[in-house]
């Protein structure tokens, strides 16, 4: 039997989420700006799934928005590191849930963000991906 008292929580925070602020397509720099303030509450509080499901199409919209918008900005001056540590937090996602998902141990990627360790060959493959950096910002 299948427990129902979690998912119908994680369920509840979702659709919660989703009334305060509707996951739809962005379409100006206000509901742009609106977006990023609710990615930024959410990551200070102590997230569920249903939370970190909503971040992440949240996320999915702003970039959306912002490629389409042509919104760049100059990033020759920030390492690798900081951009994964951006995107990390734009997710509300740890360190441990990140080395989880692309299979890497933990600390083996805190000793790469924290410049002790170089970029593993498979790090640099499922970062670039996952966050669509281009790999040669690794190889600096």
């Amino acid at each position: 039997m299948r427990s129902t008292t979690r998912s119908t929580v994680v369920d509840n925070t979702y659709l919660k989420l989703v009334r305060a602020f509707p996951l739809r397509r962005i379409t100006s720099a206000t509901q742009h700006a609106r977006a990023k303030q609710v990615i930024l509450n959410l990551s200070r509080s102590h997230s569920d799934s249903g939370t970190r499901d909503y971040v992440d199409v949240l996320v999915d919209l702003i970039a959306d928005y912002e490629k389409r918008s042509s919104q760049s900005f100059d990033t020759s001056s920030v390492t690798a590191a900081q951009l994964v540590r951006h995107r990390l937090e734009e997710r509300a996602m740890t360190v441990s849930a990140l080395a989880k998902q692309i299979g890497i141990p933990q600390p083996h990627l805190s000793a790469m963000l924290n410049a002790r360790r170089d970029w593993s060959k498979s790090a640099i493959r499922a970062l670039s991906k996952m966050f669509n950096i281009r790999a040669e910002r690794f190889l600096v």
